[in-house]
């Protein structure tokens, strides 16, 4: 391990493996701009080549370390997601069946038209958390409030990016089709995360990681819809949040999360454990069907692919505005957090942080130096 300190006394870079040049520039410029605590890392054609990470848990805390947790809101999206495409790769579903031929129940309101790829790309018109529940409530008060739930009848908001409730509807149908109804976070475990030797990515905190995990502050997001400010004292901040499941988010490691996207940059393959099949992976870059805008909540950045994955390269300017090159899938989190996989280069990355920001207005990502400093730094 190797350690970078300021002429202020505060641990700056944890790496192991080191990051290049580019990337220890990047990251030390993200701290000087206000950034409390960063971790990063990166896999190359299946093989983790960075694993860092700079600053402080909280303001004036310990350092972040490479195992520090991270709570990277929408970011873990991919986790969800890709629990649902291993049920298609098994054979139990199809993209365009209808969602109550698995879910009866979600026929209600006219919902029967709605198809599995549908929910996985946020059409279904669900976009709202239904009244008097909320993000990590019951899972099973949840579902069954959104089958009963009608669709919006507004074709913008039907088609709005499904912030809250996505994670539901697709873990849901990812349930539905196991004989014994697996819980959901058992069930992304065992089809996901095990089989790939991931550890350190959750759905919902366990107890025995609560002492690493970061506390989050600042801007998740600004305007419209809502201002929402996250202080350190803030609920997210507190086991009570940390206990609650969120199919639609995620805790994590930069390692675990980097692992995760390299199954998509790898092909569907790591260390000869395959998931998913290569031709599956290509389809998810294009953009889904419909041709509305993903709405306010996720911003003119925020395209859908059929994969349910953002894609990057549908982002005009996208190398200048993210960082990526072409053929990339992604996914945002609110607050900041990124991951995503080259599928050319065969790279996959996460970035978390804990100094939010909402970066929707914003002429470019705040992260864009880092995506770029990591290409720059492969590519030398």
């Amino acid at each position: 391990m190797a350690t970078t300190s300021d002429d202020r006394g505060d641990t700056r870079i944890d790496t192991d493996p080191r990051p290049g040049p580019a990337l220890r520039r990047a990251m030390d410029e993200a701290l000087d701009r206000g950034e409390v605590g960063l971790q990063i890392a990166v896999y190359r054609h299946g093989e983790l080549v960075v694993d860092a990470a700079a600053g402080t848990v909280s303001s004036g805390g310990p350092a972040v370390d490479r195992d520090t947790v991270f709570f990277v809101a929408s970011a873990g999206k991919v986790s969800t997601a890709t629990a649902l495409h291993r049920q298609v790769e098994r054979g139990l579903l199809e993209y365009d069946q209808p969602i109550a031929s698995v879910w009866p129940e979600f026929a209600a309101e006219g919902k029967d038209r709605f198809t599995v790829r549908d929910a996985l790309t946020h059409r279904e018109g669900l976009s709202r958390l239904p009244e008097g529940t909320w993000v990590g409530d019951d899972w099973d008060r949840m579902v069954n409030r959104l089958a009963a739930s009608a669709p919006s009848s507004d074709p913008v908001e039907r088609e709005a990016y499904h912030a809250f409730t996505w994670g539901y509807v697709v873990g849901e149908i990812a349930r539905r089709v196991e004989p014994d109804r697996t819980p959901f976070d058992d069930l992304v475990r065992t089809l996901v995360h095990e089989p790939l030797g991931i550890s350190g990515v959750w759905h919902r905190l366990p107890e025995s990681e609560h002492p690493r995990n970061a506390v989050v502050k600042g801007q998740l997001l600004v305007g419209d819809p809502f201002d929402f400010t996250i202080t350190e004292d803030h609920d997210f901040n507190t086991p009570h949040h940390w206990g609650r499941t969120d199919p639609s988010g995620a805790w994590m490691t930069a390692r675990g999360g980097a692992r995760l996207w390299s199954l998509y940059a790898q092909g569907g393959e790591v260390d000869g454990v395959r998931l998913l099949s290569a031709d599956r992976i290509r389809t998810f870059l294009e953009p889904r069907d419909g041709g509305q805008p993903a709405g306010i909540m996720i911003g003119s950045r925020g395209v859908i692919g059929q994969g349910g994955l953002m894609l990057g390269g549908a982002v005009p300017h996208h190398e200048d505005v993210l960082g990526f090159k072409d053929n990339v899938l992604w996914h945002p989190g609110g607050g900041g957090a990124v991951g995503f996989a080259d599928l050319d280069a065969g790279i996959s990355a996460m970035i978390c942080h804990n100094e939010y920001f909402d970066e929707r207005p914003l002429a470019a990502h705040p992260f864009a130096p880092i995506v770029r400093a990591i290409y720059d730094d492969l590519a030398g």
